[in-house]
């Protein structure tokens, strides 16, 4: 508990913007969920038929995936505020709808007959009567809204739009539960503190009988409504503005060499030049992090020669790895103005690890081994290992690979996942300094079927035109990162439970 509070107050700044940032893409979603639900459940009442239709494409939206939604909305929208907003609002839409039409339609006709006998025009009847009566209801289903969406909030941090899910996906990617937690429980106290602030606005308008303090509260409801107008474009367009100076943004997939990678990237630019670094750490997937670089939303991050052989470029699988490095820096260049600069020094490859007293109980030397013993093994592998052709599907081809069973799991669960012995195999790389921690060990690719995965930082054209001095920044780390040291660096934060930021200070103190 005391280490846990220590490592609070060491995190406090970073923690009260991250509450901004989630505090922000809640209530910004909410209030225009509401402009717009509350006004079609309205309709709904008044018109009968567009009821079913909008009603039930309300109920089958909310089936559909936040993260399917996401990587739809990633090619439109880019990285950040944007898409977080989008979604969150398309989440929050449907039970503040549902809740508003239905409240009003159970609100007793003899209630309205009377208000019509007393020459209540249809909007006096909606504002005096019906909503009055409804209000409980409403209030139910913007309750539900807010809860999940500060549940669904969290994933704005796979897309670069901060927020507390910041600190959830970086503790699981580093296996840090100070990190986890320090994200879940202040998402717990804004859940409380939003179903709060909500029980005293219904209070409020249940007990209207002094209309002068009803008005007061009302005048305060607008005021703060239009308080979060203000915050929300203010932030919004600080953002825009901030992209507009002389910034770089600098990404990473979601494992820890890539945050290691990109600190080191991201601090000797802001130690050599006077440049203004904008970090986008723990992105996702390959397929992300490339549209968001060719968007402008990011403009240099840490990539794999074969990874962007076969991925990016779809090629063959070719076993020559300078023609495939030489190549990829080409066709990047030709087909997306993008640059691939020198390599840091090391081939990161891909490999299956099984546990070492289960390789040697089993005699697993090589992958030719393992295809012997698979069809009564589980492997856990990250969903973009299972799709990819230098993954999954080209092994099973290759090595006539066929497991019991097929764990998509995250990449760094996967660790924890073997440790228990729930499963036998995972997809592993050469330079993780988890492979020391849990005694695995990668079986030989006999059959040479992985490429070499050289590590180079990859930048936008445009960006290393307008500021060249990035590339001399930059060169001190270029040929000076053998797989040793970049096992080692892996190792101090899997292992040793330090932060990407200080291993990358500490290394280029001593680079230096």
């Amino acid at each position: 508990m005391t280490e846990f509070l220590i490592f609070l107050q060491e995190n406090f700044s970073v923690l009260q913007q991250k509450t901004v940032e989630h505090i922000f893409l809640v209530g910004f979603s909410l209030f225009f969920a509401s402009v717009f639900a509350i006004p079609l459940g309205i309709l709904l009442v008044r018109f009968s038929f567009l009821r079913q239709g909008i009603l039930k494409a309300g109920s089958i939206s909310q089936t559909i995936p936040s993260l399917a939604m996401l990587g739809f909305l990633v090619p439109l929208f880019g990285l950040g505020n944007v898409p977080a907003l989008v979604v969150l609002i398309f989440y929050a839409v449907y039970p503040i709808l549902r809740s508003t039409y239905t409240g009003l339609v159970s609100v007793p006709p003899e209630c309205i007959e009377a208000a019509e006998g007393l020459g209540f025009s249809n909007l006096q009847k909606l504002w005096w009567v019906e909503l009055p009566l409804a209000l409980p209801m409403m209030i139910s289903g913007l309750r539900i809204a807010t809860a999940s969406t500060i549940g669904i909030a969290t994933i704005a941090a796979f897309i670069g739009a901060g927020g507390l899910g910041d600190f959830i996906t970086q503790g699981l990617a580093l296996n840090n539960s100070a990190l986890i937690l320090l994200g879940a429980i202040p998402i717990a106290f804004l859940a409380l503190a939003f179903d709060y602030g909500i029980s005293q606005i219904e209070n409020q308008f249940q007990h209207r009988q002094e209309s002068r303090s009803f008005r007061f509260k009302g005048v305060l409801l607008g005021v703060f409504s239009l308080a979060i107008i203000f915050l929300g474009g203010n932030y919004l367009y600080k953002e825009h503005i901030m992209t507009k100076k002389a910034t770089i943004t600098i990404a990473s997939k979601n494992f820890t060499e890539q945050y290691i990678l990109a600190e080191l990237m991201a601090q000797l630019i802001e130690g050599k030049t006077s440049l203004k670094v904008i970090r986008k750490l723990n992105l996702g997937t390959t397929d992300i992090i490339h549209q968001a670089l060719l968007k402008g939303d990011i403009d240099l991050y840490p990539e794999y020669s074969g990874t962007a052989y076969l991925t990016i470029l779809k090629e063959a699988p070719n076993r020559n790895g300078e023609d495939i490095l030489s190549k990829v820096q080409a066709a990047y260049k030709d087909k997306f103005n993008l640059v691939w600069l020198k390599p840091f020094g090391f081939s990161n490859s891909q490999a299956l690890a099984v546990k070492k007293s289960f390789a040697e109980h089993h005699n697993l030397q090589n992958l030719s081994d393992l295809a012997r013993v698979a069809p009564h093994l589980t492997i856990a592998a990250p969903p973009e290992f299972l799709k990819r052709p230098d993954g999954m599907l080209g092994l099973s081809q290759s090595y006539e690979l066929k497991f019991k069973n097929v764990m998509q799991v995250d990449p760094n669960l996967m660790y924890t996942a073997i440790d228990h012995e729930k499963v036998e195999v995972i997809a592993a790389f050469t330079t993780d300094g988890k492979l020391q921690k849990y005694q695995l060990i990668p079986l030989n690719d006999d059959k040479k079927f992985y490429p070499p995965y050289h590590c180079a930082p990859v930048i936008r054209e445009a960006i290393l035109t307008t500021y060249p001095e990035i590339y001399e920044a930059l060169s001190v780390l270029f040929g000076h990162i053998n797989e040793e040291k970049m096992r080692m660096l892996n190792a101090k934060v899997d292992i040793e439970g330090r932060s990407p930021f200080d291993v990358a200070q500490e290394f280029l103190a001593k680079l230096n």
